[in-house]
């Protein structure tokens, strides 16, 4: 069994058509959070996702003043104040490979990093480039994986446990080859959406996200997440730590 601790860098904005897919009518500015998540047991420190820092430089001037948002953490200053050192990572879990969900991975210079086969594939393949811009696609981490990570790297398929009581999910709706995590703890399954969903109430309400590489694979990715019995925690809604206000699922 393990403990999940829920790690969040700060608040920011995206677009509502973003969040919401566009036939629903949201265009104004959604307040999202940045979560990722610390999983320790069995022997284990591992992280999903890798947070990213500097949130206020998302932000325009004017965004700043009507947020008034409190001054981001950066990644290593979260997992200092759980005692865990980016040396102590073991398993770093990548549940998909936009900027937000992997920006920090050259933090990690000890974990087995876990990537879809699908979604390496799909963003080093040149003649994608066209379509992923270096502000949402910073190469030089790319780079970094090919390279000094190369020898940790450990590309899965489909449907895999990673660590015992850790499983991922092949559902490729967000992105081509995005991969939702479960993780067993003692309060019950975990369930991380990873970008299937953005908030609770793309699922409660049935409003897809706006930003899919497919349609048919997010909707089944959104039957799989209300199958599955657990605590849900999306990445970007801040009612996760409403919901678990001690932060830690054990």
């Amino acid at each position: 069994m393990y403990a999940v601790t829920i790690l969040n860098n700060g608040t920011w904005l995206a677009p509502g058509a973003v969040i919401y897919s566009h036939p629903y009518g949201w265009r104004e500015p959604v307040e999202i959070v940045q979560n990722f998540f610390l999983v320790e047991g069995a022997g284990h420190v591992a992280l999903i996702d890798t947070g990213i820092d500097d949130l206020e430089s998302y932000l325009t001037e004017e965004q700043c003043k009507q947020l008034r948002p409190d001054p981001s953490r950066t990644t290593r200053e979260l997992l200092a104040s759980r005692g865990v050192e980016p040396e102590d990572i073991d398993t770093l879990i990548l549940t998909h490979l936009h900027f937000d969900h992997y920006a920090n991975a050259k933090l990690f210079s000890r974990a087995r990093i876990v990537v879809n086969r699908t979604e390496f594939l799909h963003v080093l393949q040149p003649d994608n480039r066209l379509y992923m811009p270096r502000k949402g696609f910073p190469r030089d981490v790319f780079a970094w994986l090919v390279d000094d990570a190369w020898e940790r790297l450990e590309l899965v398929d489909g449907e895999v446990e990673v660590l015992p009581g850790v499983r991922l999910i092949e559902t490729g709706g967000h992105s081509p080859g995005h991969q939702i995590v479960t993780v067993e703890t003692s309060q019950g399954l975990v369930v991380i959406p990873g970008d299937e969903v953005y908030r609770y109430d793309n699922l409660e309400q049935s409003i897809p996200v706006g930003y899919f590489y497919d349609f048919e694979k997010l909707v089944r990715a959104m039957d799989l997440l209300r199958s599955l019995a657990g605590h849900l925690l999306p990445a970007h809604d801040s009612r996760v730590h409403e919901r678990h206000p001690t932060l830690r699922i054990a």
